[in-house]
């Protein structure tokens, strides 16, 4: 009786020490594929102009350069980044000035540094940043020569065209690349002791553009001018936070992030452990297939039906003109009149025959509007980028 006993207390024991073991290794296998998915983390970026973006659209290649230049590259988001990172002595390039608004802009101004600003055509003014400038919609697809005494944009000799200009509004600024009478891509001047630069162009730095004409040597100089280099990419919807005495401390204490991956860690090896296998899956046929393309189709017959050809139209104007916006890279912000010249100068078009298609009265038959349709598609063929 008592081998029998003690072979009984036996089986619990190697059960539970198996159940050990086991919990052990989920644990090991959960922490080594947390690490993997920290190491394989993605660490680039999809925005336009970002310096860590490999895309046509990105600015990795220019971010690359200028660090093996011995530039230090510091990539801010927020304006309240901003203040903290740039002051003297370093140089601000700010990717996308036509998001900020007045309160940025002299924020952008009170941090003492060199300023680099581009895409800001479509901004109403830059008061409160300068008064030396204003943005200019006049661009031009074709190579422009320096035709200024700008060091740096003698340097680079030509830039392969430029959305949009700048027109100088004092004596003292330097207008370079000339698109049409009083306006140009490029504009520098000193101010309270420090360098501004307006670029009227900000793709002439993407990876697609950078090594056309002579747009490296001109971005290279333009923002590897200091060693230290504030690259800010606003994002809509930031402003700028009020200043207090007393800064308030920060919400999680700087530990939450190594509690919390070790909370998932914990939650995933309890899933683990109480998980049950259900077996494969089961499926089943649908009752009725519906084609994905089945809710447009309704949707068409629903207009036809209601003869609501002014509703199908605007839908297929609104279309038309994001997807030309897109393509010439206007930003949503951007007047419709805006948009009619940008598209007018990219299709060569008159700007009364392009503002008729995408903002003119609506039609009232069925035949007015499939005519609209096919000149729509026709207009968008024609738009190409500069």
């Amino acid at each position: 009786m008592t081998a029998v006993a003690e072979a009984q207390t036996q089986v619990p024991a190697r059960r539970n020490r198996r159940q050990t073991l086991f919990l052990v290794a989920v644990a090991l296998v959960a922490v080594a594929a947390f690490v993997v998915l920290l190491a394989a983390r993605q660490t680039t970026s999809a925005l336009p102009l970002a310096p860590d973006n490999p895309a046509p659209a990105g600015a990795q290649a220019a971010a690359t350069i200028l660090r093996e230049q011995g530039v230090r590259v510091r990539t801010v988001r927020t304006t309240d980044e901003v203040t903290q990172v740039a002051g003297p002595g370093t140089t601000l390039f700010v990717a996308g000035g036509g998001l900020l608004d007045d309160d940025q802009l002299a924020a952008v101004r009170g941090t003492g540094a060199d300023v680099v600003l581009t895409q800001s055509t479509f901004l109403p003014d830059l008061e409160p940043l300068t008064d030396k400038v204003t943005p200019s919609p006049v661009g031009s697809p074709d190579p422009l020569r320096a035709d200024c005494a700008d060091p740096d944009a003698l340097a680079a000799g030509t830039v392969s065209g430029s959305t949009g200009g700048v027109e100088p509004l004092a004596a003292d600024v330097e207008l370079c690349f000339p698109t049409a009478d009083g306006a140009g891509a490029l504009a520098t001047w000193e101010e309270d002791g420090r360098r501004f630069v307006f670029l009227a162009d900000g793709t002439l730095l993407s990876n697609e553009r950078l090594a056309d004409a002579g747009n490296a040597a001109l971005v290279l100089r333009l923002l590897g001018a200091s060693s230290e280099l504030v690259w800010y990419l606003p994002t809509a919807g930031d402003t700028v936070t009020p200043q207090t005495e007393e800064e308030p401390a920060g919400v999680l204490p700087p530990a939450a992030t190594i509690v919390g991956a070790q909370l998932l860690v914990l939650a995933v090896v309890v899933v683990l452990w109480r998980g049950r296998r259900l077996g494969r899956v089961v499926t089943e046929p649908m009752p009725v297939v519906v084609r994905s393309a089945e809710t447009t189709l309704g949707r068409g017959r629903l207009y036809r039906r209601a003869r609501d050809h002014a509703h199908a139209a605007a839908g297929l104007r609104a279309g038309c003109a994001t997807r030309c916006a897109a393509r010439l890279g206007v930003p949503r912000s951007a007047r419709p009149e805006d948009l009619v010249a940008a598209v007018a100068r990219s299709t060569g078009r008159d700007e009364q025959s392009v503002a008729a298609l995408l903002h003119g009265p609506s039609p009232t038959s069925d035949a007015a509007l499939v005519h609209l349709t096919r000149e729509l598609d026709t207009l968008e063929s024609e738009v190409h980028p500069s």
